[in-house]
């Protein structure tokens, strides 16, 4: 799990190493949702509807603390301090709790903190291209990384290693406490978005939620349709971050970004149907690169069809947070009433429709005017 920080090190960035190494940790959490879930099932005799909780209490939990932290509090290394602290001891806690509903508690508690942490960085970067390109990178970068680490402590161990793995990793950003800056908390006024904005907003709630149902079931899936161990699961997860990094690094025009959700929506669909190995491989490759074109080119959508594209990229953001954290309670009523190929059609389906409204816009509504 060092070798991330390490890489992190050796990179020309433009951020503040702590900040940038605290965003690694946030990644690592994430990424190992999927791989984690069917093994939590088994270890709390539990549905793999039912495991879902946990990853939907985690977003819910990050929704919360990304969306208050900024209306409650001020940035500062303090608060850097303590939601690392706090996050590494509810990772010390999901490794011990002998009840599901539990660690469902402790994954609430993570999430809060990593809304919080994720909210401090994106503060501190926010209006910098390259300062906002570093945060973002790091994320597919982490991901190819910690993805095969946690699928050789779920083969050498047991889940609950991985959590303990996590909690220590959660405390090496204290190495480089970054130096914080408050931004100017002025109250200003808030502009109502236009339609096609609104359509936009909406459509990246439908696609996060379509998306994120499917995504969280793929190690599920991988174990329990294709017979995948636990170290392949992951090292396919690490496929997907890596192929992703040149298209979210990509400084070119992303015509028709409605396009690439549609394309990941079919992903979501062979996942779910195909029966060989080396599909699902090729699966989470393309869901990787349409992924990681779709959501900048939305953004660059978003922000040429609203009057106030600052205003709105918050709103998106806000929006996609909601529809990452009810895509897990979605399909874990779909998986409990079915098979995974209801979950494939229908989180495929939502997909497909976010994609064609953001092409219809892109289409139809020409560029307006941005206001200050």
């Amino acid at each position: 799990m060092q070798v991330p920080f390490r890489l992190l090190n050796a990179l020309r960035l433009h951020t503040e190493i702590g900040l940038v190494a605290a965003m690694a940790v946030a990644m690592a959490t994430f990424s190992a949702t999927p791989l984690v879930l069917a093994p939590l099932a088994v270890e709390f005799e539990v549905s793999t509807g039912t495991a879902a909780l946990f990853s939907a209490a985690q977003l819910g939990s990050f929704v919360v603390g990304s969306w208050t932290a900024g209306r409650v509090v001020d940035p500062s290394r303090r608060l850097f301090v303590i939601s690392l602290v706090t996050l590494s001891v509810a990772n010390v806690a999901a490794a011990f709790v002998g009840s599901f509903v539990v660690l469902v508690v402790t994954r609430s508690v993570s999430g809060l903190a990593l809304g919080v942490l994720t909210w401090l960085a994106y503060s501190q970067v926010f209006g910098d291209d390259e300062r906002t390109g570093d945060i973002t990178t790091v994320g597919p970068l982490t991901a190819v990384v910690s993805a095969p680490i946690i699928g050789v402590l779920l083969e050498l161990g047991d889940v609950r290693a991985v959590f303990l793995v996590l909690a220590g990793v959660s405390l090496v950003p204290l190495v480089w406490v970054p130096a914080i800056v408050v931004p100017d908390r002025t109250p200003t006024g808030r502009n109502r978005a236009v339609r096609a904005a609104l359509v936009v907003i909406a459509a990246l709630t439908i696609a996060t939620l379509g998306g994120s149902a499917v995504f969280v079931f793929m190690g599920a899936i991988a174990a329990d349709r294709f017979g995948m161990s636990a170290l392949v699961i992951s090292l396919a997860f690490s496929a997907n971050a890596l192929v992703s990094i040149p298209a979210a690094r990509f400084r070119g025009r992303r015509r028709f970004a409605g396009g690439y959700f549609a394309l990941t929506g079919v992903c979501a669909v062979i996942s779910t149907q195909a029966d060989q190995t080396a599909v699902l491989w090729v699966v989470l490759c393309v869901w990787g690169v349409a992924f990681w074109m779709a959501v900048p080119g939305s953004y660059t959508l978003l922000a040429e069809r609203s009057r106030f594209p600052t205003e709105r990229a918050g709103d998106a953001q806000a929006a996609m947070a909601f529809g990452r954290a009810l895509g897990p309670l979605v399909a874990g009523v779909l998986v409990a009433g079915g098979e995974y190929t209801t979950l494939g059609w229908v989180g495929g389906g939502l997909l497909v429709v976010a994609g064609a409204l953001l092409v219809a816009v892109e289409l139809v509504v020409p560029p307006v005017q941005a206001e200050v």
